[in-house]
């Protein structure tokens, strides 16, 4: 068997395969840094100990996410502040290569966190495995009983996993999205995806996204960016209401504003280091990443802000007519 690719998708299920395949080859462009993932089962002890002192249950997110903001630290501020974080994926690589070729490949050529770090206590041990071989060797082609390697090494394969990733700059594909005079949304985007917090976009009205441009993160939880992202929408739409607005439309020179300060955060981040990750575009613009800590997006999405936007009244009722 023969897996392309130790992104975030190969180090969850190479593990897995590895324990049924009778051999596994993986093929790597790039090495991941990986950190170890916390994810055994809680014990019936600490369950029933959570569920007398519900605050421990607390702590133990608040323990999570401070984790996390101490990686956006070193993502966004100074790759100094990995220093501990690096130590610990040094530790873990010796503990578990013993070879030291094989451990030369896992090491990474670009600063931690420039590509995705990927979480798991259970990737190392599965490269070191006897029948699992890592190769750098640039894939030339596939032929039909396997996979042909620069170096013209064929190595057999009966079946053949893409862990390669997908196109991340290209959100809401293959979605149509028109907004106003018929603008399509993949036009506007054609240069690489804008937007305001996210969530918004100029020149489409009631247009609202989760996890839109610049909200994905490298070290912390999605979840908790969403929740702010889901408080903002609803508020968006509460104004609607309230404020009986047909629509309502960012101000362009808002969304630009929100986009150059990105940009601005983002010189300083790993993201832009050098190496070549699915966070910036060709031109080297930061279309993904938030270039802050999270709790700061969720301070500027606390509240909908409508003197963001453009808004159009409805319009009353014809006399002698009834609303649908």
């Amino acid at each position: 068997m023969a897996v392309v690719g130790t992104g975030a998708s190969a180090i969850q299920f190479v593990p897995e395969i590895a324990k049924v395949a009778g051999h596994v080859t993986v093929y790597q462009r790039s090495a991941p840094y990986v950190l170890p993932k916390a994810d055994r089962p809680y014990r019936d002890s600490e369950q029933a100990l959570v569920d007398r002192l519900p605050v421990l249950g607390k702590i133990d997110r608040l323990r999570t996410f401070l984790y996390g903001e101490l990686l956006t630290s070193g993502f966004v501020l100074s790759p100094k502040l990995l220093a501990g974080p690096m130590q610990l994926w040094r530790r873990r690589l010796r503990s578990h290569i013993a070879d030291p070729e094989l451990r030369a490949r896992c090491v990474p050529d670009y600063v931690m966190g420039c590509k995705r770090v990927v979480f798991s206590t259970d990737w190392y041990p599965a490269l070191a495995r006897p029948d699992t071989e890592l190769v750098t060797e640039p894939i030339e082609r596939i032929v039909p009983d396997g996979v042909v390697t620069a170096d013209g090494t064929t190595r057999a394969a009966d079946v053949i996993i893409y862990g390669t990733g997908f196109k991340a700059g290209e959100f809401l594909a293959p979605m149509l999205v028109s907004g106003l005079g018929g603008g399509r949304l993949q036009q506007a985007w054609q240069d690489g995806p804008r937007s305001y917090l996210g969530i918004t976009v100029s020149g489409f009205p009631n247009f609202f996204m989760l996890y839109g441009p610049n909200t994905n993160l490298g070290g912390n939880s999605i979840i908790y960016m969403l929740e702010g992202q889901i408080g903002y929408v609803l508020g968006a739409i509460q104004a609607l209401q309230a404020q009986r607005l047909a629509w309502l439309d960012v101000r362009p020179e808002v969304q630009d504003a929100f986009g150059s300060w990105v940009q601005s955060a983002s010189r300083t981040s790993v993201w832009e280091t050098g190496c070549h990750n699915w966070y910036t575009t060709d031109s080297g613009r930061n279309t993904n990443n938030w270039p802050d800590y999270t709790f700061m997006y969720r301070y500027q999405v606390r509240r909908f802000d409508l003197a963001a936007y453009r808004v159009m009244p409805k319009r009353p009722a014809m006399a002698g007519t009834s609303a649908a």
